[in-house]
This record gives structure tokens, sequence and C-alpha cells, in this order.
């Protein structure tokens, strides 16, 4: 009889205990993000044809293209170039050749790297979009220029 009175006090046990209430808690999970503004820049290449005559000058123009993250303002320097001064150097000769940067078409406003002074300035389209042009003009030289390929590098720096 063992085995029956065993059996018994389990389900006793079982019927007395109360049924186990389902409890809750909450917590906030906090959603953010934070989205940095970014913007990178192109340029088209700046090119002269100067005929090797005294005196002569040249002029060229080359876009600037900005694609940033969102409307976003920003400031933007071109350094003196690999060559310094801005000049283009034909390597083969050894020659180099003055120019200048603009950033007005009349090319009478040097666009250079002194922040607030010779920089240019201005805002993305609510696309994130900004053109801007960059007007050069070779300076007259007094001795004929040898005929050659100059080239020069500019570092185009956007600050936003």
């Amino acid at each position: 009889m063992k085995p029956i009175f065993a059996f018994s006090t389990a389900i006793t046990a079982i019927t007395l205990c109360t049924p186990a209430e389902a409890r809750q808690t909450e917590a906030v999970l906090h959603v953010s993000a934070v989205v940095e503004e970014s913007c990178s820049a192109s340029a088209d290449p700046l090119d002269f044809v100067l005929d090797t005559t005294a005196g002569a000058r040249a002029h060229g123009q080359a876009s600037i293209d900005l694609s940033c993250s969102g409307p976003t303002a920003f400031e933007i320097a071109l350094d003196t170039g690999q060559n310094g001064a801005r000049r283009m150097l034909d390597s083969a000769s050894g020659q180099t050749l003055a120019y200048e940067i603009y950033s007005d078409a009349a090319r009478n406003v040097r666009w250079g790297n002194a922040s607030g002074v010779d920089t240019v300035a201005g805002a993305a389209d609510a696309n994130g979009k900004a053109t801007l042009t960059a007007y050069g003009a070779t300076f007259a030289n007094v001795e004929r220029v040898a005929s050659g390929t100059y080239s020069d590098a500019v570092v185009v720096s956007v600050n936003f």
C-alpha cells in the first residue's frame, strides 16, 4: 500500500499549491542615430592651349563637383600646386609656365588657400550637390615659351 499513499501525497501537494502568477516587466529601448556630414569632391582638368609667341596668354576653366550627405555649408581651398607658386613644369625642358586660378569668370578674384581670405564658401543644395567653376589664366611671358607639355597638380581641399 505504500505506493498508493505516496501517490495520494503527491496529488495533495499539487492541489494545495497556488498556480504561478504571470508577471511582466518593461524596459525602454532608446533608439538613436548620428548622421555625420560627409562630402567628396572631384575636379575636371584645367587645360590651356597656348601658342609660343612672346606675351601669349591663355584661359581655361574646370568644374569642381561636390557630393555631400545633404545640404552642407563648405569652404573650398586650392593650394599652390606641386611645383609651387602656381607654375606648370615641362619635364622635358625644365621650363615653367606661370598661371593663376580664379573664382570669377573675369579672372579678378584669386582662388587660394587662406581661409576666409581667398577661399570659396558655399552650400550644397538639398540633394547635397554643388558645382563650382575654377577659371585659369596663364601670365604673359616676356620671352618665348618653349613648346612642350606643361603640368601641375593642385590639391582641392573641402572644409565642411
